[in-house]
């Protein structure tokens, strides 16, 4: 593709006094020219047709940065109308490899955005795909914000968590058949899991099933250690099917292993080159113009100071930090133990990221003595070498970083295509286990007046109450409160009266932190409860469940209840002892079904909770739910296996096995193999 380098390449940047740091250099700024195949967007006759012209599934890729996910896209089959981002660099690098149309702006508020998709005659697409900026979710990003905070450089709440909103907007005014949400894997643990959960009832209430899952990206041929979260969604009761791991990793070596070598400092765009070994150097060759056979681009790297030079030399493949010598190390080493790391030909590298327009110290090269250079970084990443970079170097190498790699994307978009292609099928075990539940709870439920639609202020005063406290002893209690505290006013007015009619439950912290409660409401929100999650957490004392409860009770929201009694009821139905709290409350979340985690969901669960999946001596006999938990799925095939064994002894083999049926049943839903083929009466019923 035509492309130019500037002029001003190579000129230095002294770094700052007493800090020490790689040399570094602007180097050579690359342009790129639009794709010859991209319509001019400011002609928007030509862009118009051109819409129209495109082949189907289409796709807009929002917070696109390079065009990773954009890439594995189009491979996978769909067209990319639109790559949206507020980076120039990216936008243009955008633009010249992927074609299409590139807006270049705050995503923030979607308006001006929108206003350019109408103007271009975008009304409808079949995919809505993007990367909602990670750094607020992930270690690293929240570690940094922390000190700017704590510095006065910036404001506690990071408005770009708040991107996804827009994201979500974006879908509601377009209404695609399809959605897919990328990230780091710490956005499904932010909040323990709420904000997640959060961003896929957003898609319910316009229409869509969601799922979500954390991919590890060497299992679609990447070859770095790459975790990501998808969150796919889906209308019309379609269903995606993630893809199946591929049976052989690739190595880095078999990413980089035919590059030529080169020294650090290395400024030269083009090199010659011999030709692909492996497999994946052949598949990330494909497409490179005849005229460009014998050459690489790309392949320039960072300097090396003389100190760090001499840490590599000692370095050898899979050493880091804390194995040099002492003399060596700058940093504190029981902190930065793996400041530097020598990868390996054999393995895996580490997660490129977009640390990498810094330095480079996590990725030295298995043999010599230098950091990846910005062809082997988007190699590691599985850019083909046709795919070229706007901007510096630093431009380049936080672009590569940033980018999901394109083997992972195209892994993902194969199944989204097949589903689009799919027939509705809104049958689902989550469907017919809130059925199941919610069936039961219409004669079973508790009776417990502030979780039927009261008052915001009373609802928050019950579940304030009811932290280490059983709900039956909170009844009367709520009673007294809602007479001489009917308000946050008048139980700030009636604090003696409060403190007396709280006594009863015992810990006087409790009555004093909803005395504090009531003054923040008066003092802060104008004697109103806050509607908000945000709000509601910036009361003293609330917490995440307490702030959820008000949410679902009080205000009609949807949201998962998570504490101690739900998650063991989870963890029976999903058959395990230890389960993260972010997967349990977005498998909670699944199995509400597509009316979503309402209060009638949360009343029987947590009523399933206290009545039936007791902690000791649970009623399982009586479980409504039975059919869909794993648990007793195993408990009835141990009961087959004991009783096909008591059998076998008495030399009745097979004739006392009286859970056969039922141990099919459970496990042909859970989609379980059966444990006792071995019983003669089993295999004649079954």
């Amino acid at each position: 593709m035509p492309s130019s380098i500037s002029s001003d390449a190579s000129t230095a940047t002294k770094p700052p006094k007493g800090r020490p740091a790689v040399p570094t250099y602007r180097g050579p700024r690359l342009r790129l020219d639009p794709h010859p195949e991209a319509p001019d967007p400011v002609n928007l006759k030509e862009v118009r047709a051109w819409v129209r012209r495109a082949p189907r599934p289409t796709a807009l890729d929002l917070f696109c940065g390079a065009g990773g996910l954009s890439l594995g896209l189009v491979n996978a089959g769909f067209t990319v109308l639109v790559g949206a981002d507020n980076d120039p660099w990216s936008v243009e690098t955008h633009r010249a490899n992927i074609g299409g149309l590139g807006y270049l702006g705050d995503l923030a508020d979607p308006t001006d955005f929108l206003n350019h998709l109408d103007a271009w005659g975008i009304r409808n697409v079949d995919l809505v795909a993007g990367g909602v900026p990670c750094q607020p979710f992930s270690r690293a990003g929240r570690s940094k914000i922390r000190s700017l905070v704590q510095a006065g450089i910036r404001p506690e709440d990071d408005p770009r968590t708040a991107l996804w909103r827009s994201f979500v907007e974006v879908v509601r005014c377009l209404r695609p058949r399809a959605v897919l949400l990328e990230n780091v894997p710490d956005l499904a643990v932010w909040n323990d899991g709420a904000v997640l959960v959060g961003f896929r009832d957003a898609l319910r209430q316009l229409g869509y099933t969601t799922t979500a899952r954390i991919v590890n990206a060497f299992d679609h041929g990447v070859p770095q250690h790459r975790a990501r979260l998808f969150v796919i969604g889906l209308r019309a009761g379609r269903r995606f099917e993630w893809p199946e791991a591929e049976p052989i990793q690739n190595s880095l070596r078999d990413a980089i292993g035919d590059l030529p070598e080169v020294p650090p400092a290395h400024r030269i765009e083009r090199l010659p080159y011999e030709g692909p070994l492996t497999a994946l150097q052949r598949r990330l060759r494909q497409g490179v113009p005849e005229s460009d056979r014998g050459w690489v681009y790309d392949h320039i790297t960072r300097d090396v100071r003389p100190d760090d030079a001499e840490a590599f030399a000692l370095l050898k493949p899979g050493q880091t930090y804390k194995d040099l010598p002492k003399h060596l190390q700058r940093y504190r080493s029981d902190i930065f133990t793996d400041k530097y790391n020598r990868l390996r030909w054999d393995g895996l590298s580490r997660t490129i990221t977009a640390h990498m327009a810094k330095d480079a110290y996590w990725y030295i090269h298995p043999e010599q003595d230098r950091t990846l250079s910005i062809r082997e970084a988007a190699r590691v990443q599985t850019f083909p070498d046709w795919f070229r970079f706007a901007g510096e170097p630093s431009h380049r190498f936080r672009q590569i970083g940033n980018a999901v790699p394109p083997l992972l994307a195209e892994a993902l978009g194969r199944n989204l295509a097949k589903a689009l292609m799919q027939r509705g099928c809104r049958r689902t075990v989550e469907t017919h286990f809130r059925k199941d539940l919610l069936r039961w709870h219409k004669n079973d439920a508790r009776s417990f007046p502030w979780r039927c639609g009261a008052d915001p202020w009373h609802v928050l005063m019950a579940e304030t109450c009811l932290r280490r406290t059983r709900a039956d002893q909170v009844v009367p209690v709520y009673r007294s409160l809602t007479e001489i505290a009917k308000t946050p006013q008048m139980m700030v007015e009636n604090a003696e009266a409060v403190l007396a009619a709280m006594r009863s439950l015992g810990l006087h912290w409790r009555a004093e932190n909803m005395l504090e409660i009531a003054r923040a409401i008066v003092e802060q929100h104008e004697n109103r409860v806050p509607n908000s999650i945000e709000g509601l957490l910036g009361l003293p004392g609330v917490g995440d469940y307490t702030a959820h409860a008000v949410m679902v009770f009080a205000f009609g929201r949807c949201a998962v209840l998570l504490d101690t009694n739900t998650e063991r009821v989870l963890k029976r139905l999903r058959g395990v002892t230890k389960m993260d709290k972010w997967q349990i409350r977005s498998d909670i979340y699944d199995f509400a079904g597509s009316a979503g985690a309402d209060a009638a969901f949360n009343y029987a669960l947590i009523d399933l909770a206290a009545l039936i999946c007791r902690p000791r001596e649970p009623l399982c006999s009586q479980c409504p739910v039975k059919r869909h938990c794993e648990s007793a799925a195993d408990d009835k095939a141990a009961r087959c296996r004991r009783d096909c064994s008591r059998g076998a002894v008495d030399g009745e083999v097979g004739d006392s096995c009286s859970v056969g049926t039922e141990v099919d049943g459970i496990a042909s839903r859970l989609g379980l193999r059966s444990t006792h083929g071995h019983c003669r009466s089993c295999r004649q019923q079954h």
